[in-house]
């Protein structure tokens, strides 16, 4: 990789362009020139100056281009991939503001976020409907250990469309793990319910900025605000008044011990807690640690790409698309 020191703005701009299609380039997802300026690692240049450079690095065979999209690699089957996954996300957003609107109703949940593929814009046969949910302080684990038992009680633990693997109460919104995958998904968060959750949830995580300096939240307008009335409230306030404090920690206690059962042997002590991560205001089940396995192959891409041909192809080209070389 280039040393940016002392790199030529020109140059710079091209390193992190290519280093955001590196990224999309491990799930074989060409992006848009749109979206390589809304995930850029660096800002003090507008969109039109992000076009121009992906236009230089195709033509000098950095990078390549089909129709509106970006790669890294030259297969135009990606393409169709990611235009019929994005066809297939369209379908299934109703279907998961229905999700969400069920799963509002459970006690102490005040916010529920898509998350994964389908806040990306694309889902496959291989795609889960992931949430991210946002509970009322103290109370995660009861609303977590709520939703768990509907999943396996009545759909048989199936993970296809109900899929709730990340809480976090509301006085805790800031992530704690803060790197390119986190931000990544951060970022792409697709709010379903609770609106005013999700405004404080992104106004919590100010370090989001420092990975894409561009990104702007997503709009909330249609998005159902969160409140508390008839059933939920009643049910909310006979565990607050009877077993609240022992409920939580006795679910706490259980969930992380069956998981340290069925996955401790698996990991070391720092990558468990971060895979399970356990604490009172949050709670994360990734038995595959995803995180791990996409900061490492985005490590191997960054390695693997001739960095020093953008300094030696760079020559006479100029950021601003509106001077000619």
């Amino acid at each position: 990789m280039l040393n940016l020191s002392n790199a030529e703005p020109d140059i710079i701009l091209k390193e992190h362009v290519v280093k955001t299609l590196l990224y999309y380039d491990i799930f074989n997802y060409p992006l848009k020139s749109s979206e390589v300026f809304l995930f850029l690692g660096t800002n003090s240049i507008t969109e039109n100056e992000v076009t121009h450079t992906l236009k230089v690095l195709t033509e000098e065979r950095l990078l390549f281009r089909f129709e509106e999209f970006y790669s890294i690699q030259p297969l135009e089957s990606n393409i169709h991939r990611r235009i019929k996954g994005n066809k297939e996300a369209e379908k299934f957003l109703h279907l998961a503001k229905q999700k969400a609107a069920f799963i509002a109703k459970f006690p102490f949940v005040r916010a529920v976020l898509a998350s994964g593929s389908l806040a990306k814009g694309y889902m496959d046969e291989k795609s889960d409907l992931d949430f991210f949910i946002i509970t009322a302080p103290k109370r995660l684990w009861i609303a977590r250990t709520l939703l768990v038992m509907y999943k396996r009680l009545f759909l048989f633990n199936s993970h296809k469309y109900f899929c709730v693997n990340y809480f976090v109460d509301e006085d805790h919104l800031e992530i704690e793990e803060k790197n390119l995958f986190t931000a990544t998904e951060l970022a792409t968060v697709l709010p379903l319910y609770g609106a005013q959750h999700y405004t404080r949830f992104m106004k919590s995580n100010p370090w989001l900025n420092g990975f894409f300096p561009n990104y702007v939240p997503r709009p909330t307008h249609d998005v159902p605000e969160s409140d508390s009335k008839g059933l939920k409230d009643f049910i909310e306030t006979i565990v607050n008044i009877f077993f609240a404090s022992n409920l939580e920690s006795y679910f706490k206690n259980l969930t992380l011990n069956r998981w340290r059962r069925l996955y401790a042997k698996e990991y070391s002590k720092a990558d468990f807690e971060i895979a399970f991560k356990s604490k009172e205001y949050a709670s994360k089940n990734h038995p595959r640690h995803f995180q791990r396995k996409i900061i490492e192959l985005y490590e191997e891409k960054i390695k693997s790409f001739d960095f020093l041909a953008l300094q030696t192809k760079s020559k006479g080209i100029r950021i601003n698309p509106d001077v000619k070389n």
